[in-house]
């Protein structure tokens, strides 16, 4: 199979199936001084325009995502605020700002992540909270403890050392890549402890204030506590799938990366849908909704264990070639060229008796995205279930295969897209993921823990009119 790898960004960042020095999402930096270095502001501008230069040169689509008009009025406002010299993080704090510009999950700057890396290596600590974004508000997503201390599951943050959640969210968003703010925002949870280093230098204090069950609290951390999940991990959890069961006849599957060694992966599936064939259900709940993504040969694994016929996970591929995409002595073609190739890589469903042919109910949500993309429209493109939730905060049509280049002077790393990917039923509309069964969030629900979208989605599956309508 041919394999198209697509970037993940989870909390751990890793990039799978890359080999090359573009394809080197996180190297160590050559000359590490350069940490500590100030840099002149004639380079830092010069660093701007290499930044915007190097995407728009491999980019597949470059003015269709940008919004150029914006993109050169803020390069030009930062040039005109970078007088003095400065760290490569005081100037990320500038640059940075101009990620969200480019509208593409797959295309931005990454923070100063070696400066990071290094104040851990000397025992600090950045937000030591997973959180969970929704449209009421930041949600810690699991029950923390430390000594005879508590975080539960579901209190609504306020504010990270005196400034409000959501202003933190609504600056920070801008220094993340994704096609609409919702998008952004979402990627901004999922990196937030990055984040409130990178942009606002938070980190090993932290002063919480956050609301649980309607009482307004205060939590104060430093970097001698050691915070924990409380809940101990089920037998049946592994780091990437869990399976478990809802009730009598319904399975949950919760997929949380594609980014996945595929022999690894493979482990995986073939363990879960062993005890999924054991249980004996008629409906199975898979979710993605925090699923950024990972490489399509673990999505299209995982589609052929619910597939019903052969299938294809998209129906063509565009590709922009650069002086480093271009193969061995440059045989796809000139720097610049665009290479457009019908996908006619068609898939047999898994034919093992793990094979399940019950009813299937996939999860998206603003965080799906990347692999888990193109896994959501193989699924509702080939009927093989319906898709719940909320709207996906990135296209259905996605770009694909990131290559990686530094700036001249500060050495920032930067990450573009290279290629875009037609869904499996050729609509090239510019959209979100929308699915069957949408499903609101509910304020209540969230202040308890509560998954409103799974329990809608039962009680979908519980219908019988519901049923007939799923089949």
């Amino acid at each position: 199979m041919k394999a198209i790898v697509s970037l993940l960004f989870s909390t751990l960042l890793l990039l799978s199936g890359c080999t090359g020095a573009h394809l080197d999402i996180f190297p160590e930096l050559e000359n590490p001084a350069l940490m500590q270095k100030k840099i002149a502001p004639e380079l830092l501008h010069q660093d701007i325009d290499a930044l915007v230069a190097g995407v728009k040169l491999r980019h597949p689509d470059f003015a269709g995502y940008a919004d150029e008009v914006k993109l050169y009025q803020q390069v030009a406002a930062l040039k005109a605020n970078i007088t003095t010299p400065m760290t490569r993080l005081e100037f990320f704090r500038h640059i940075g700002q101009l990620s969200h510009l480019f509208q593409d999950g797959h295309s931005f700057l990454l923070w100063p992540y070696q400066e990071l890396n290094g104040l851990r290596e000397q025992g600090s600590k950045p937000f030591p909270f997973l959180v969970k974004l929704s449209s009421n508000g930041v949600f810690v997503a699991k029950q923390y403890h430390y000594q005879n201390q508590q975080l539960p599951a579901g209190s609504q943050l306020i504010s990270i050392n005196g400034v409000a959640v959501t202003d933190i969210f609504a600056n920070a968003q801008r220094y993340v890549g994704g096609e609409t703010a919702v998008l952004r925002q979402a990627f901004v949870a999922e990196r937030l402890p990055f984040l409130l280093w990178a942009v606002y230098g938070f980190i090993d204090q932290f002063d919480i204030e956050y609301n649980y069950q309607g009482k307004t609290q205060r939590l104060l951390i430093d970097n001698q506590q050691s915070w924990q999940v409380a809940a101990k991990e089920d037998s049946a959890t592994t780091a990437d799938i869990t399976y478990s069961r809802l009730n009598d006849a319904t399975g949950y599957l919760e997929v949380t990366s594609f980014d996945v060694d595929p022999d690894e992966f493979s482990t995986q599936l073939n363990s879960a849908f062993t005890s999924i064939a054991k249980d004996n259900l008629t409906a199975l709940v898979i979710d993605i909704r925090h699923n950024t993504g990972g490489n399509t040969d673990t999505a299209t694994e995982l589609a052929s264990y619910i597939a019903d016929k052969p299938f294809r996970l998209v129906s063509h591929v565009t590709e922009k070639l650069n002086a480093e995409n271009r193969g061995v002595f440059g045989y796809k073609g000139q720097a610049g060229d665009m290479i457009s190739t019908p996908w006619d890589d068609y898939v047999k469903p898994n034919s093992s008796p793990q094979h399940f042919n019950g009813k299937v109910v996939v999860l998206i949500g603003p965080v799906t995205y990347s692999a888990a993309i193109v896994f959501a429209t193989t699924v509702q493109d080939n009927q093989f279930g319906i898709l719940a939730g909320k709207a996906t905060g990135g296209f259905a049509n996605q770009t694909a295969q990131g290559n990686l280049f530094n700036l001249p002077h500060s050495q920032l790393r930067a990450y573009v897209a290279t290629r875009l990917l037609l869904r499996p039923n050729g609509n090239s509309a510019v959209s979100a993921v929308i699915p069957d069964l949408p499903v609101a969030d509910k304020l209540q629900d969230q202040q308890n823990a509560i998954d409103t979208t799974l329990q809608q989605v039962l009680h979908h599956l519980g219908s019988a009119e519901n049923h007939a309508k799923l089949q």
